[in-house]
């Protein structure tokens, strides 16, 4: 039992992690895009891409970890809490402007994960 309760809570974690990879890898991509429209910056959007890659390919490989012990049914819609997190980092890191509608929207986001979290 202990095995399956520890293998269980690292599958949450794992999904955790995804989501939080998953998002920083979404801004850093904005990051990069931004960099490469400005003619002078290009150079600079290399290492910006290479750790977007970084991120994505962790994300993918801890959401690899998520689903061999979670339901799929539970843990993709859990993955639409990457929607709050990437407008949360949008607005805090990339300065820009979320609508009152916009944060509005975030929290059904939130309260439909909270109840596909509460039915496990």
């Amino acid at each position: 039992m202990l095995i399956q309760t520890s293998s269980l809570s690292f599958a949450w974690g794992s999904l955790a992690v995804s989501i939080a990879m998953g998002s920083f890898a979404q801004i850093t991509l904005k990051h990069t895009t931004n960099l490469l429209s400005v003619v002078k910056e290009r150079y600079r959007a290399i290492p910006w891409l290479l750790l977007w890659g970084f991120l994505f390919l962790g994300a993918m490989v801890f959401w690899i970890f998520a689903l061999r012990r979670l339901d799929i049914s539970i843990a993709y819609p859990l993955m639409s809490l990457g929607y709050v997190v990437v407008t949360g980092l949008a607005a805090i890191l990339l300065r820009e402007q979320v609508t009152k509608w916009r944060w509005i929207a975030v929290g059904l986001i939130t309260c439909g994960a909270a109840m596909v979290a509460g039915s496990v």
